[in-house]
């Protein structure tokens, strides 16, 4: 029986702490069932996850394409994060497509939810729901050959939307045309050198076409409450102990967002 509403994530040894307190936070929020793909978990990581209601662990499921990603980013420059891989910043849309819930939350495993998180659950009753990227607008859009590689066949602008990956919202069956588009650029990607350089930062690019070539940029968020980088926070300056009082003290201190994203900075537990 597949869940009405959950969380998907994606967890690796490195980030195991910030599964943890995205778990706490959602269930802080709006209880709901966390699912996370485990890439690579501790054996006692694994066991103490299994321990906590409404944290699931799951295996990447067994697609082809997650073979054929790995294989032509094996020779990719590394990544600027320490031990981050670049083949699981390709697969977000295979995993959305898998996910064990009629209703999917999308989120990234460095980012906490301060508040109101069933709106957002409730706001995939009119469409999927898309957020705005305000870590780095300038360097959102695709690269213009993307759309000689991939057209499009209807008309837009290139520079629009700039969305971020880190959070989106889906009914998968019923958005099956917007996550197969998503998982089409991926594909090309796979298999064409010149497509997968033209993307924007991996998944996020491929997002961006398919909300282009569906005409879905209605449905990208008009602020960035649901998906704000914690650059744009007090907490940039002033970091916060990574402790039982964090939830309490960021939701103080960023009163204006629902859902705090350390995208590209240090996540809050390195040096905590």
């Amino acid at each position: 029986m597949i869940a009405s509403g959950g969380i998907v994530t994606l967890c690796d040894a490195n980030y195991f702490p910030g599964l943890l307190m995205l778990h706490r936070s959602v269930q802080e929020s709006h209880p709901c069932v966390v699912a996370c793909y485990d890439l690579g978990l501790t054996a006692d990581q694994a066991t103490a996850a299994r321990k906590l209601h409404n944290l699931q662990l799951l295996a990447l499921p067994e697609d082809p394409l997650i073979e054929r990603i790995k294989e032509v980013t094996s020779r990719a420059p590394p990544l600027s994060k320490v031990n981050k891989r670049v083949w699981p910043l390709w697969i977000c849309p295979l995993l959305i497509k898998h996910a064990p819930f009629r209703d999917v939350i999308w989120m990234d495993c460095d980012l906490v939810v301060l508040r109101h998180l069933g709106e957002l659950f409730a706001a995939i009753e009119t469409g999927p729901v898309f957020t705005p990227e305000n870590k780095a607008p300038q360097h959102t859009a695709n690269n213009p050959r993307l759309y000689d590689l991939l057209p499009i066949a209807r008309r837009f602008d290139p520079l629009v939307p700039m969305v971020n990956a880190g959070v989106s919202a889906w009914r998968p069956q019923r958005d099956s045309a917007a996550i197969d588009a998503y998982l089409f650029a991926v594909e090309r990607a796979a298999v064409d050198e010149n497509v997968r350089e033209a993307i924007s930062w991996h998944d996020q690019g491929a997002l961006i076409w398919a909300i282009q070539c569906l005409g879905l940029e209605h449905r990208v968020a008009s602020s960035s409450t649901w998906n704000l980088c914690v650059d744009n926070t007090a907490l940039a300056r002033r970091p916060l102990p990574w402790n039982d009082d964090f939830l309490r003290a960021a939701r103080l201190a960023v009163d204006d967002a629902n859902i705090l994203h350390w995208n590209g900075r240090a996540p809050a537990w390195i040096g905590a």
